[in-house]
């Protein structure tokens, strides 16, 4: 019973909270509590006004010089295979590695008989 009241309180208050939302300025007016000063957003009194300030940098055509010669395939690049490499090596040490563990829980390599076994059966007789 107090369960189903919670949940019905934790429905019910999020689209109580929503009916205010829904009635929301959302005209083009300003709405009465705005507290601008009438000094609109796209004017930005700090940006510079002078255009040698605005003009592009000799780094900026650098970089997109660099970009646009870096066109160069994945797989022509040596990381990629530095990479390529790395992951068959971690791959074949894996499958090795598993194999080797699978023999040894498996019981390992038969042993020759020694002279204090009191029975030798199998490959060592």
């Amino acid at each position: 019973m107090r369960a189903g009241i919670v949940v019905a309180l934790a429905v019910t208050l999020p689209l109580l909270g929503l009916r205010g939302v829904a009635h929301a300025d959302l005209g083009d007016e300003p709405s009465s509590k705005s507290s601008s000063g009438g000094i609109d957003q796209a004017d930005d009194a700090d940006k510079p006004k002078d255009p040698s300030l605005l003009d592009k940098k000799p780094a900026d055509a650098a970089v997109a010089q660099k970009k646009q010669v870096d066109t160069t395939p994945m797989y022509e690049k040596w990381q990629f295979w530095a990479i390529v490499g790395v992951a068959a090596v971690g791959v074949a040490a894996l499958i090795w590695g598993g194999s080797a563990l699978y023999h040894q829980l498996n019981g390992g390599d038969v042993r020759p008989c020694n002279m204090d076994f009191k029975g030798c059966f199998g490959e060592g007789h």
